[in-house]
């Protein structure tokens, strides 16, 4: 165990440098002349025993043993194969104890001092890394072990006072040997500060000697103590902020830190003060274990449980206390020494004992025999007794006596079972008390709820106004009542109005306590429920340390020990809201600008108080600049609708109502109104601010108010100059924009001021001045519009120059300000005549026909007029411009002709028919034209009109019959093709099925091979001479609509699209399509079949007119019963759209869906939906006739 080589890691030296020129610190040079100290003997009570520590991986151990030459310790490290591979230097004071990190970094072990105790640590080559100082004196107590726990974030140290000999004797003369007394303190480290978190005394009994102690493996934080006499205890740990419960801004937002003796205490809502550093410090005689907080109304309170288990209570400072500071409390950064202190320490009260009912002091069987106080109520303390065998717990309410400096025990309750956790409602002080296996009980073990786990952090609140137990586990997962909410929180905290966590995710997410249990639990089964007021990211590991009650502060602790302030947004909003209920506008204000809060909120808070007292709000912000900053800052949205409205969930909105969708305006005229009542001239720049922040800015009269001010400076009191007006609004304004502004005034001392204030040479806008104001008036407005492009103020002004016309001309044919120009000059005068006919040009080259028509009948241009009105179709109008240039009978029927066969030749036979009849009277013309338009009733009255009846066999009954084939034939095809196209529907439905169903078990090698076929089908078609009826007319032809100069590729895109070629992957919709194309089109035969039927029986054709009418009855039957067959209810998520359709859809419910979906999908346009609604054939039965319903 002391070999004298160094290990196999030996240090090389290859001779750079010499020990007289290094550097060595504090010590100077002389350090490189210092004679090494010489290392002595271990001390006197050490055991002498090697003792071995693993690191946690098992790759090496560390050996601590007495050398035998000199008779110090040392310690050396070995690999797992037991060859040395470091050995550390002399040590001198080095003891026994000895324990290497399971992390792996340090090697534990103690070390004494000639004037301290210290544990030290060492590195895996053998180098001290650091060390603290034991809180006893150098020769009052040793180290007999130093154990870390499993995770490394705690070292324990057992310690035991010196062997001493009594300094009496015994009846036989003999020294009796004192007992020594044991000691259990845990140490944790942050910010490179080590403290001393729990110090457990074992008195000078010699059963109660610690002769073991021992770390649990599995869980962290639990310790487990044999004592010589037998006894076993187990004591189980966990992390806590002790902070105050205040609900109200009295509340300072205490945090307690325990650093053994002492109380580190940092009232948050005064100062943020990082670790190990604190505002003030409360100086104990004896190491404190736990801390405590009176419950709100007096909150500030502390008390804290000594090892000894006596209670140290302080109290608030008031005013009658004075600015003595008590002997005990030490001010760290909250001042003294000379500097003034920033915050009140709290009065010491005294120590007060635990009495039992008979008043003899209470008897601690064992170190924390009373464990888990709560501090319920102002003059109420409860705390917990484990029974011996853990079955179960006694509970003490205790009475604080502040005359007796006692805790008086005046009641105890039996909890069935290990306590685990205690905690009270901060509102209500119920008390809530957790059991090792979840759940949680009353005092009266009652149940309140069941923890899923037990949950080392624990408190109560009220959650949609329902009292509930929150839980955090030690493995993150955060539980309202029996249903978890988190998987990843870290910590949580409540807060006024909001539940704080932080997750893994590196987020602080924050939750009203408004939200009602159902949607908080639904956050736990994934659902998309918007309870979360806002998620914001976090520095990664932090953790909350407190939030500081009725103010907009959350303090959190960063992994390495320091502290951040953020400020969450729901916070801030909340603080603004309850600011502006109590209209106080100015702290509002405040707290918007620090965090750069869209001033919007101020007016969209309550828009109908806000006008109602916009006084109160000018008064306090008693700045022109600061109501400039809410001025500039307005926008017509309303905040608590789009970017605050989680703020404003539930809340309902008068916004609308109040500022009627012009929101700037409204209050911008209103703040106007009201700076004119309170000072005008203070708030003079936000006079100005109003009018150029109006949705149209009032620029001319912004300049107008300036420029009274400089005629009149002492108008009003406390306005600023005229310069400094026109200077402030040169910064909301572009100077060039400011300067055409003055200058579409027309007054030039205006733009003079503008120009003098801004960057432009005066050699640039001097002669153009000069030159505008040679010229004459109405001359010099139409000039100026024109360079400000302000045209139609320009042609008033050139309307009112009778030299001028031709530039008004010439204007109006530029700017195409033909209608203006018409109101400007008197109907029927040749300048009105002029513009008109200009006019007319221009329509006409717009191929705006008509219109063009019309103006050349108002200019007197008739014969212009007459051939427009022909190539547009109005023929009235046509024949009226023949009247006025007495055309000759002739030339009316030649004219008559040419309409005629425009008519026609645009499908309107009817009108052609009529202007043949009364131009032209050829009469049998007409009648062939009105038979061609299958207008058979107009067709005969015409004939018996005219005594041609003769019409009637030659061309109407073969009219008739020829229409009749053609329904009949089309109406077959439709049928055939409809038949057909649903049998392929049902089995391309049928093998998209299967390989779905094959695809979903593996068990496809091609996706598609059972949907391709051979084969083709034929569509066939039943054309005749008139109109060419198909079975895909509509379907057909709406490709014909795409317009552009790649028509015809996206022709042939749509058809490859939607292809009825079997086995094409969207086959079934080009079916769906054809389908429905088929149906409507059936339908809309019915207004033509009822005007058949009836001339059909007229004219003795009862048996074709019955079976046409059965045929088109049987046709539509046949469709409608198919319609839920082909749409199915059931058709949902279509491969296509990934969207819902079906029978009870529609287009806009089927867009609104897609819509929701959102991603990257491409939306499908309106055919596409429409072919997935299925046709609805009209109710209407008029087109029957009830004399050929024989069945």
């Amino acid at each position: 165990m002391n070999p004298e080589e160094f290990g196999e890691q030996k240090p090389i030296t290859v001779g750079w440098g010499k020990k007289e020129t290094q550097f060595h610190g504090s010590e100077g040079k002389q350090a490189a002349t210092k004679k090494a100290e010489e290392v002595k003997p271990a001390l006197p009570w050490d055991d002498l025993k090697v003792r071995v520590s693993w690191r946690g991986d098992g790759q090496y151990f560390v050996v601590s043993a007495v050398n035998q030459q000199n008779g110090a310790r040392k310690l050396r490290t070995w690999n797992r194969e037991c060859v040395l591979q470091f050995t550390s230097e002399d040590v001198n004071g080095l003891e026994q104890a000895l324990c290497w990190k399971p992390s792996g970094s340090v090697i534990a072990s103690s070390q004494r001092l000639p004037h301290q105790h210290d544990i030290v640590f060492f590195e895996k080559n053998g180098l001290r890394h650091g060390e603290f100082t034991l809180p006893f004196d150098k020769m009052q107590v040793k180290v007999n072990e130093v154990s870390w726990n499993s995770e490394s974030s705690v070292l324990a140290v057992l310690l035991q006072d010196l062997p001493q000999t009594a300094a009496e004797t015994s009846s036989d003369g003999k020294e009796s040997e004192v007992t020594p007394r044991s000691y259990i303190q845990l140490w944790t480290v942050g910010n490179y500060h080590w403290y001393l978190k729990q110090s457990l005394h074992f008195p000078a009994c010699h059963d109660e000697k610690i002769v073991a102690m021992h770390w649990d493996p599995e869980h962290a934080y639990r310790l487990h103590v044999v004592c010589q006499g037998g006894q076993y205890l187990q004591y189980t740990w966990s992390w806590a902020t002790n902070c105050s419960v205040g609900q109200d801004s009295l509340d300072n937002a205490n945090v307690a830190v325990i650093d053994g003796k002492q109380v580190l205490i940092t009232p948050f809502r005064r100062m943020v003060v990082p670790p190990p550093m604190a505002a003030y410090s409360l100086q104990l005689a004896v190491p404190v274990n736990q801390v405590l907080f009176a419950p709100p109304l007096h909150s500030n309170d502390i008390a804290t449980l000594m090892e000894d288990g006596r209670i140290a209570f302080y109290r608030a400072r008031d005013d009658t206390d004075g600015d003595s500071v008590d002997g005990s409390i030490k001010l760290m950064a909250a001042g003294g020494n000379g500097f003034k202190v920033r915050v009140k320490p709290p009065v010491f009260k005294g120590v007060y004992s635990i009495v039992d009912d008979s008043g003899k002091d209470f008897t601690h069987e064992y170190p924390l025999h009373l464990h888990h106080f709560c501090w319920m109520q102002p003059d109420t303390i409860v705390a917990a007794s484990t029974d011996p065998g853990g079955a179960g717990t006694t509970l003490y309410h205790m009475t604080i006596k502040d005359e007796e400096k006692q805790l008086a025990i005046r009641s105890q309750d039996t909890i069935f079972g290990e306590v685990f956790r205690i905690c009270s409602h901060h509102s209500t002080g119920r008390l809530a008390i957790q059991l090792a296996d979840g759940s949680v009980v009353d005092t009266d073990n009652q149940p309140i709820t069941q923890l899923p786990q037990p949950c080392v952090h624990m408190a109560m609140c009220t959650i949609g106004g329902q009292d509930v137990v929150l839980g955090l586990t030690e493995r993150y997962r955060f539980y309202v009542n029996d249903t978890e909410v988190a998987s990843d929180c870290t910590s949580f905290v409540v807060h006024d109005e909001f539940l704080l966590l932080t997750t893994h995710s590196h987020t602080c997410r924050a939750i009203s306590l408004n939200t009602s249990l159902n949607d908080l639990y639904s956050l736990s089964q994934g659902k998309s429920v918007s309870v979360d007021e806002t998620i914001r990211r976090v520095e990664r590991g932090s953790r909350i340390v407190t939030a500081v009650p009725d103010d907009t502060k959350l303090i959190l602790q960063m992994p390495r020990g320091n502290l951040e302030t953020i400020h969450p947004r729901p916070l801030v909003l909340s603080a603004v809201k309850k600011l502006l209920d109590k209209l106080e506008f100015q702290k509002a204000f405040d707290i918007l600008q620090r965090h750069r809060i869209s001033m919007n909120i101020i007016c969209d808070h309550n828009p109908k108080t806000f006008l109602e007292t916009l006084d109160i709000m000018v008064t306090q912000l008693d700045s022109a600049n600061n109501l400039n900053l809410f001025l500039a800052d307005l926008k017509e949205e309303d905040v608590t609708e789009t970017m605050y409205s989680a703020a404003y969930r539930g809340v309902a909105r008068d916004s609308k109502t109040v500022y009627k969708s012009n929101k700037v305006d409204v209050i911008c005229d209103a703040v106007r109104e009201s700076i004119q009542r309170v000072d005008a001239g203070k708030f003079f720049l936000s006079t100005l601010t109003t009018h150029v922040k109006k949705n149209t800015p009032e620029l001319e009269t912004a300049l107008q108010k300036i420029q009274m001010l400089r005629d009149n400076p002492s108008g009003l009191d406390g306005a600023p100059s005229a310069d400094e007006a026109l200077k402030y609004i040169l910064y909301l304004v572009d100077v060039n924009q400011l300067f055409d502004v003055a200058l579409g005034t027309y007054d030039f001392s205006l733009v003079i001021m503008v120009a003098e204030k801004s960057q432009k040479d005066p050699k640039e806008y001097l002669p153009f001045l000069n030159h505008l104001q040679r010229l004459e008036t109405n001359y010099q407005c139409y000039s100026i519009d024109r360079h400000l492009k302000r045209y139609s103020k320009a042609l008033q002004h050139i309307a009112k120059c009778p030299n001028q016309f031709i530039e008004c001309l010439a204007l109006v044919r530029e700017h195409k300000l033909y209608s203006q120009a018409m109101d400007l000059f008197p109907k029927g005068s040749v300048h009105f005549k002029e513009i008109v006919n200009a006019y007319a040009e221009y329509l006409t080259e717009k191929q705006h026909t008509s219109e063009a028509a019309l103006m050349y009948t108002l200019c007197d241009q008739w014969e212009q007029a007459l051939e427009l009105y022909k190539l547009s179709g109005h023929w009235q109008q046509a024949f009226c411009m023949a009247g006025k240039l007495g055309f000759q009978q002739d030339q009316i029927a030649q004219l008559a002709n040419s309409i005629a066969v425009y008519l026609i030749n645009h499908s309107r036979r009817t009108e052609a028919a009529n202007v043949l009849l009364e131009y032209t009277n050829n009469v049998e013309e007409a009648i062939v034209t009105l038979i061609a338009e299958q207008q058979w009733d107009e067709a005969l009255r015409v004939m018996h009109k005219y005594n041609r009846t003769d019409f009637v066999e030659t061309n109407l009954k073969p009219a008739l019959t020829e229409s009749f084939s053609m329904h009949i034939a089309s109406l077959e095809n439709y049928t055939t093709v409809f038949e057909r196209h649903k049998s392929r529907l049902a089995v391309v439905r049928q093998l998209k099925e299967q390989a779905r169903l094959e695809m979903l078990e593996g068990d496809v090698n091609d996706t598609n091979a059972d949907l391709y076929s051979d084969t083709s089908s034929m569509t066939g078609s039943v054309t005749s001479s008139r109109s060419g009826y198909s079975a895909y007319t509509a379907y057909s032809s709406s490709t014909a609509k795409i317009a552009g100069r790649s028509s015809k590729n996206r022709r042939k895109a749509e058809r490859k699209k939607h292809s009825l070629r079997e086995g094409s992957a969207l086959e079934d919709v080009a079916l769906l399509e054809a389908l429905g194309t088929i149906i409507r089109n059936v339908d809309n035969l019915k207004g033509d079949v009822g005007k058949l039927l009836s001339a059909l029986v007229l004219h003795g054709y009862r048996p074709q007119a019955l079976q046409l009418q059965r045929l088109l009855g049987d046709t539509l039957k046949m469709m409608e019963k198919s319609i839920p067959e082909i749409w199915q209810p059931e058709m949902e998520n279509f491969p296509m759209f990934g969207q819902s359709f079906g029978p009870q859809s529609t287009s806009a419910a089927i867009a609104a869906a897609a819509i929701n979906q959102g991603g990257a999908r491409k939306l499908p346009s309106p055919d596409d939906i429409a072919i997935f609604v299925p046709p609805k054939i009209s109710k209407d039965e008029t087109w029957k006739m009830h004399v050929l319903d024989t069945r």
